[in-house]
């Protein structure tokens, strides 16, 4: 097998596009702590659990691996300068950011679609990342607004103007749209 290069398959991962989040922990010593991440997904539904994933060279690795909760902010279209912020966490500076304390300490960023508090339940090895399983057991959404994505190391929003038209109920994007979470979804 050819060996693989890293610049072209981030180019051809970089075709996926993401959301954009920040996670936020406390330090042992209470203080805040956020990343930038495009790397968080719902994991489950039953239980409710959600990932993400931090190299292992991250200067805040540390403080999430020694958390035992964190919070996930999904950024909005607005929200650029906040996640360029804390794409580079060592100059986050705490004092610029308007935010509330979650019940657990953990950072809930204002203006954000949504908003997750989790127990972090589980963290394993993931090549060059770590990967962190947390149990959500409180959430926020918040009315509708464009997302902040990334595609192809860049940012974007979502091009759809119609929030409110549905996928016909034939589609299996509809199973996504329906009240019941007990409805098939994808994978």
């Amino acid at each position: 097998m050819a060996e693989i290069d890293t610049r072209s398959l981030r180019d051809v991962l970089g075709c996926y596009a993401t959301g954009v989040a920040v996670i936020a922990t406390r330090t042992a010593a209470l203080q805040h702590v956020g990343v930038t991440v495009n790397s968080f997904s719902s994991l489950s539904l039953d239980p409710p659990l959600v990932l993400f994933s931090l190299v292992k060279t991250a200067g805040v690795l540390t403080h999430f691996q020694q958390a035992a909760h964190f919070s996930v902010n999904i950024l909005s279209h607005k929200q650029e300068t906040l996640s360029n912020m804390f794409a580079r966490p060592s100059t986050a500076s705490w004092s610029s950011v308007d935010y509330v304390d979650g019940e657990d300490g953990c950072a809930l960023l204002a203006g954000c679609l949504a908003q997750l508090e989790c127990r972090r339940q589980e963290e394993i090895d993931g090549g060059d990342h770590r990967i962190f399983m947390g149990a959500v057991v409180r959430y926020h959404l918040f009315a509708p607004a464009h997302p902040l994505l990334f595609y192809r190391g860049r940012y974007g929003t979502y091009a759809r103007n119609e929030w409110d038209i549905a996928p016909p109920p034939s589609s299996t994007l509809s199973d996504f749209t329906v009240s019941d979470p007990t409805a098939p979804g994808w994978g």
